[in-house]
């Protein structure tokens, strides 16, 4: 820790000689770094959250404004601060735990990692903008960094504190999320970052801080769960769950703006399931069910037209790309069925060898795209090695949530609705992949994977230390109960 400080410190001394009329400003920041480092090193909760702020800004941070992107350098803090404070050199290697998810997501990390360093037939990226794209830091974000942090979930928050400190950060997120997808349409002049109102890649959706409405739509569905389990349960304050609540409805009207139908078909799965299965805190779920209910009826008219912008699902060109992405694919997968094209070839594959759906779907639909289709980008990329070992880690992620929600008991906040909470969110990001490969976006994966790792560490940790109880009250001396590190715990 003394070292990554020592060289923090001589890194802003730099700079200030480089640019001394910039000093008072250098200094200012710099001195705010090496503090938030020592927290982030002293915490590995803490440094999550930076991570999760990091990847959640990623676009709002002007491409060169630091040698390094923020969010790099936050994901190497999170690995730093976990080797620190859970030392694993001093328990050796029978500590470390190669239960079937973690081998799983080494198999299917590696498979990632070595079809990236072999030699393809194209390059990566779109092949009219050679230089653009970096394969490395599509690795890191839509592979490594979640897998990673679901591991690291399950090792961390194992405690009420830590679980705590994440449901917010994630909710805040959501809220602020949801906040600029109505002020983008009501008062665009105070939406930070500008581009959602100056530059939106879809002008009449909530585009969100990602500038896509599909995944704005996906961190609102998240947030939502999130909210309706603390404005629920009395583990929090009437103040907190009061403004969770609130929170809640603004993402209800958030998710309404983006005016994407997958988003609103998660988003209605995920507050079905809510009514039938969330017990003891199923009421917002029920009250959300019922006035969007009644709403979709009243205008159904519209609902089922073509006009978007107005509540209508219909939308025939969006179909055709998403038909003759599918028959790329699919045409593809027989020309590379075992180890694919290669990790991010797949704009490549769409724009050399495009196929058409049907004699009757536009050709040109869908030319030169990415997938569509987390399952079939996968497959395309990385064949059937590849989709084999993703569907065995979601597999392994689904069983292992609904055994969490089925071993806690029904009660408070980080009982069953905590599992419950983590498996709608796992549930939501699964119908998101199915219109957009979900592997460009950081954030929402990183969230989800972390609610995930958590219900699951915190379910075996409350496991494990009510057996060392049982065992401390049958035998001749109190055995101790598991301990979580005190900078894990903060």
């Amino acid at each position: 820790m003394v070292g990554v400080l020592g060289g923090s410190a001589a890194v802003v001394l730099a700079l200030v000689v480089v640019a001394p009329a910039r000093s008072g400003w250098i200094l200012l920041l710099g001195a705010a770094g090496i503090v938030a480092v020592a927290l982030g090193l002293r915490s590995p909760v803490l440094a999550c959250v930076y991570l999760l702020v990091a990847t959640f800004f990623r676009l709002a941070v002007p491409g060169g404004t630091l040698p390094v992107d923020p969010f790099v350098l936050a994901f190497a803090g999170v690995l730093a601060s976990t080797w620190l404070w859970t030392r694993p050199w001093r328990r050796g290697l029978s500590d470390v735990r190669l239960d079937p998810i973690t081998c799983a997501i080494g198999l299917y990390v590696g498979w990632n990692v070595l079809s990236a360093v072999v030699p393809h037939a194209y390059p990566a990226g779109p092949v009219d903008q050679p230089g653009t794209y970096s394969l490395t830091r599509f690795l890191i974000i839509g592979i490594v960094m979640p897998f990673v942090m679901f591991l690291i979930g399950r090792r961390l928050f194992v405690d009420a504190r830590a679980i705590r400190v994440l449901l917010w950060t994630v909710l805040a997120a959501a809220g602020y999320s949801a906040l600029v997808s109505v002020l983008q349409f009501r008062a665009p002049e105070f939406v930070w970052p500008r581009y959602i109102a100056e530059d939106p890649n879809w002008a009449d959706r909530a585009v969100g801080v990602f500038n896509q409405p599909v995944v704005n739509g996906l961190v609102l569905v998240i947030g939502f769960v999130v909210a309706m389990l603390i404005a629920s349960h009395d583990t929090e304050g009437a103040g907190p769950r009061v403004l969770a609540g609130a929170i809640a409805v603004l993402i209800v009207y958030g998710v309404y703006l983006t005016h994407t139908r997958v988003v609103w078909l998660s988003f209605g799965l995920v507050v079905l399931l809510g009514v039938l299965l969330a017990k003891g805190f199923r009421t917002g779920f029920v009250l959300v069910a019922v006035v969007t209910a009644a709403a979709v009826l009243r205008n159904w008219s519209t609902f089922i037209s073509a006009d978007r912008t107005a509540g209508g699902v219909r939308s025939p060109e969006e179909i055709q790309d998403r038909l003759n992405n599918v028959a790329t694919s699919f045409s593809a997968f027989t020309d590379e069925p075992i180890v694919g094209a290669g990790i991010g070839r797949f704009i490549a594959v769409n724009t050399y060898h495009h196929q058409a759906w049907s004699a009757e779907t536009p050709w040109q639909r869908g030319f030169g795209i990415s997938s569509h289709l987390d399952s079939l980008g996968i497959l395309v990329e990385l064949g059937l090695v590849g989709l084999v070992l993703w569907l065995l880690v979601s597999a392994l992620l689904y069983s292992r949530l609904v055994r969490v929600v089925r071993r806690l008991p029904v009660g408070g906040m980080y009982d069953r609705a905590l599992g419950l909470t983590a498996l709608l969110c796992l549930l939501a990001q699964t119908i998101t992949g199915l219109t957009v490969d979900l592997r460009f976006f950081d954030f929402p994966n990183i969230a989800v994977m972390l609610l995930a790792g958590a219900a699951i560490g915190w379910q075996r940790a409350r496991a494990e230390a009510d057996l060392a109880r049982g065992a401390a009250d049958e035998g001749p001396a109190p055995a101790p109960s598991p301990q979580v590190p005190e900078a894990v715990r903060s």
